[in-house]
């Protein structure tokens, strides 16, 4: 959502260089197999995607500005919110079947608007949900929509939602917090600064830290959810907007729109391995600057997704080589994205 928000032990800070680095040490294949589910903001509509040929295998018609996406734990079904804008808050979840392409069912969630962040939990028979405009996490019945439990963040306008361990992590835009909440909420709410209008955020797998980004002044942080530690700083990226971390725990993504660049952070040392210039990909193709936003990881860990926002394409980025292979073309605004290795008929990809 960024057109609206441009709106201790040891502490490590780091300036981002132009020098060489190293990318990420994986190992990739020469294409990716799979789906890639991306949310197309402008157009109200999500796209599927071959994620080797850059097909489109489905175009399905959303409510209002569709955000983020969310996959089931075997990658069989998409979860798409629909947060709204100036025609209204948005207080709707559609599921999709990934093999076919359709639409499974809807749920509307009663009383709560700006629906954002999202993940499935409790055996993919719940998903939870950021309730922006309430400040907090929703866990709601995949089937009916019916609400479970309600977490407060702590936090004003909470956006992003991750899950690592035993734990949420919420970044709150308006009061530059980040939030550990216990799913089962037996256990009281952290809240720790951050920074400035945090939005993007990242859970590490065991859920010891959670990494976010200041949409003003440009630092990545990463916070100890139990003692509120800042554990590292990085400074000198533009907008810090998205963030994951690599399934090993060993890498953090972060992509930045501005700069139109997605960063590769050594989580352990705090240090920049590489700056993958996606902007200038885009350029070279004829394209024009890319706006890189939403992303999100291949589950090995060998490759990122990434909506082009300003081009409406999906970039394609080899994390194993730290370069940009294709590009996909998407709907007006791209902005969450998914993948799973999940294709089309009754087999995967």
């Amino acid at each position: 959502m960024l057109a609206s928000h441009l709106h201790t032990a040891a502490l490590t800070t780091v300036v981002l260089a132009t020098f060489a680095t190293h990318p990420v040490t994986v190992t990739a294949q020469p294409t990716p197999e799979g789906t890639v589910i991306v949310a197309n903001m402008d157009d109200d509509s999500v796209w599927l995607l071959d994620a080797a040929s850059g097909e489109r295998r489905a175009s399905i018609a959303t409510h209002i500005a569709p955000h983020e996406v969310a996959l089931s734990s075997d990658g069989g079904t998409a979860a798409v919110t629909n947060y709204g804008d100036e025609r209204g808050p948005g207080n709707l979840v559609q599921f999709i079947d990934v093999r076919s392409g359709t639409v499974t069912h809807e749920i509307t969630v009663e009383g709560y608007e700006r629906l954002h962040g999202a993940a499935f939990v409790d055996g993919d028979r719940a998903l939870a949900l950021t309730s922006e405009r309430t400040g907090e996490i929703l866990v709601v019945s995949v089937e009916d929509g019916a609400i479970r439990r309600t977490l407060a963040t702590g936090g004003q306008a909470s956006h992003m939602l991750s899950a690592g361990g035993d734990w949420f992590y919420a970044a709150n835009i308006v009061d530059g917090t980040v939030s550990r909440v216990d799913p089962t909420g037996r256990t009281e709410t952290r809240v720790w600064p951050a920074g400035t209008r945090t939005e993007g955020i990242a859970a590490t797998p065991d859920g010891l830290e959670g990494w976010t980004g200041s949409m003003q002044g440009g630092d990545v942080v990463g916070v100890n959810g139990e003692t509120g530690e800042v554990v590292a700083r990085v400074q000198g990226l533009s907008v810090p907007y998205r963030l994951a971390v690599t399934s090993d725990g060993a890498t953090v993504v972060v992509s930045d729109p501005q700069a139109g660049t997605l960063v590769l952070i050594d989580r352990a040392s705090g240090t920049i391995r590489h700056s993958i210039d996606v902007d200038a990909a885009a350029r070279a193709r004829g394209l024009g600057d890319a706006s890189p936003q939403g992303f999100v990881l291949s589950p090995d860990g060998a490759w990122a997704f990434v909506s082009a926002n300003a081009i409406q394409r999906v970039a394609v980025v080899n994390l194993s080589t730290a370069t940009v292979t294709a590009f996909l073309e998407s709907g007006a605004a791209p902005d969450g994205i998914g993948f799973t290795p999940v294709g089309s008929g009754s087999g995967d990809a």
